[in-house]
């Protein structure tokens, strides 16, 4: 289905082949849900892959083994993806849109467990050197990657298998402050470690995937550009700050998110709205505290503490509904919101009381 998705999309396009922006436009409009296959597909356009095909007279083994060798060592990629995005731009683009000679076959893009398992269990397999550096992981049951030794940083694909043993966990503090750009999370990968991404700010976009549970204290804290990164819709834990002082436009937060830590989405200045699931009923101090967009705020029947600063300095912030289930307020929860701000309650709630005793305006619902 990709294979004809993606000659279809050189067929009808093929001027789009010589602009990068235009092109990585349409390869994410062709296949919105393939994140990862469109990204090996980038990858190997980044490499000039395309330049390559149209000059090259026959495409062989040979042809195929000099980029599928440099998006292992130049991105980290595992040799069977890589495989997989060098034969789909030799057959797609050199075979049938220009009729180049072409000895090449399209291959099955295996999960990268499979093929790990696959090459670790039959002699004669050629597996290259790995370039993230590993250590055991916090459960003892696989590796964490504790570092990357790759030349080519922008784009960061974390594989999910390395010598047969699956790659769980990403360590505390491994990418702090480096200058990649983007990251992606294959299958398998469940937790992220503290301050393991904190201050990089290059950092754009990453892509979780569904097995991603935890995301440490500080993660991605200080990630100053990052904008796209759509939480994983099984997620269980938020360490405190999180996701602090990124320009992340809006968060859905998963159902499944039992507990979210202090300040985990505070001085993000791009988020307009948030609305918190049934499954945590406490929102902890300063969660959005300096979300200086932020407009509007969902709170469930359940929620019964908002902690103190939750909510502070969010001067674009006008009103909140507090539903009567809460029972505690903390400290300066709403202080320096909007000059307007109104505070939506039932009567003879805590809230009622609450903004009585701290002079805020409100309304009973």
């Amino acid at each position: 289905m990709i294979e004809m998705d993606f000659e279809n999309l050189l067929s009808s396009y093929g001027d789009a082949v010589g602009d990068r922006i235009r092109f990585a436009g349409l390869v994410k409009d062709y296949f919105p849900e393939q994140k990862m296959q469109s990204h090996l597909i980038l990858s190997a356009y980044d490499l000039g892959i395309a330049d390559d095909i149209r000059f090259t007279e026959k495409l062989d083994d040979a042809f195929a083994y000099r980029f599928v060798r440099r998006m292992v060592d130049e991105y980290g990629i595992s040799r069977v993806n890589a495989e997989w995005a060098v034969n789909l731009w030799c057959i797609c683009y050199g075979k049938k849109t220009l009729g180049k000679e072409c000895s090449l076959k399209a291959l099955s893009r295996q999960s990268s467990r499979d093929a790990r398992s696959e090459a670790g269990d039959k002699p004669g397999v050629v597996t290259y050197g790995d370039l993230f550096r590993y250590t055991r992981s916090s459960n003892g049951k696989g590796l964490a990657v504790s570092g990357f030794v790759g030349e080519n940083r922008k784009t960061i694909i974390f594989q999910n298998f390395s010598d047969g043993k699956p790659v769980l966990e990403i360590m505390d503090g491994a990418f702090s402050e480096s200058d990649m750009e983007e990251a992606i999370f294959t299958e398998g990968i469940r937790k992220i470690g503290n301050r393991a991404f904190l201050g990089c700010s290059s950092l754009t976009q990453v892509i979780f995937p569904e097995s991603m549970r935890e995301l440490g204290m500080s993660a991605f804290a200080g990630c100053s550009n990052l904008s796209l990164a759509a939480l994983p819709p099984l997620l269980e834990k938020l360490g405190d700050y999180s996701l602090s002082g990124t320009r992340l436009r809006s968060i859905s937060i998963p159902q499944s998110t039992y507990w979210i830590g202090e300040g985990a989405f505070s001085n993000c200045g791009c988020i307009s709205s948030i609305a918190f699931p049934n499954s945590v009923d406490e929102l902890p101090d300063k969660i959005c505290s300096g979300c200086t967009g932020l407009k509007k705020v969902t709170l469930h029947g359940q929620i019964r503490r908002i902690g103190s600063e939750a909510f502070f300095g969010c001067c674009n912030l006008e009103d909140i509904y507090v539903p009567k289930s809460v029972q505690d307020i903390g400290d300066e929860a709403f202080a320096q919101t909007h000059e307007k701000f109104l505070l939506m309650c039932d009567s003879g709630s805590y809230a009622e009381a609450y903004a009585r005793k701290n002079r805020l305006k409100y309304q009973l619902v």
